[in-house]
């Protein structure tokens, strides 16, 4: 359906005064009677994806310092010494 609102318009324009009154009412009633389907593209907040996260799977636990653990992450990294050819 091909909705062209400057003919709309124009008809409406065209009208008496009272009859523009009218229709405005008329307009009221249908959009009580059918109501705006919601937009798909309407922006909805949504939570940081980090606090999902923290919510469903709580916060790291650990004995270890910071220092600790990333020394050891430091310390478990090696260097490949392999031959690659393409």
């Amino acid at each position: 359906m091909d909705i062209k609102l400057a003919e709309i318009s124009q008809e409406i324009n065209s009208l008496p005064e009272e009859a523009q009154i009218l229709l405005l009412d008329f307009i009221q009633i249908l959009k009580k009677h059918y109501p705006q389907p919601k937009r798909e593209n309407t922006i909805t907040s949504q939570p940081h994806p980090l606090n999902t996260f923290i919510e469903k799977y709580g916060a790291w636990e650990d004995e270890r310092t910071a220092e600790e653990i990333v020394k050891e992450i430091y310390d478990s990294r090696t260097i490949s010494h392999s031959d690659i050819s393409l």
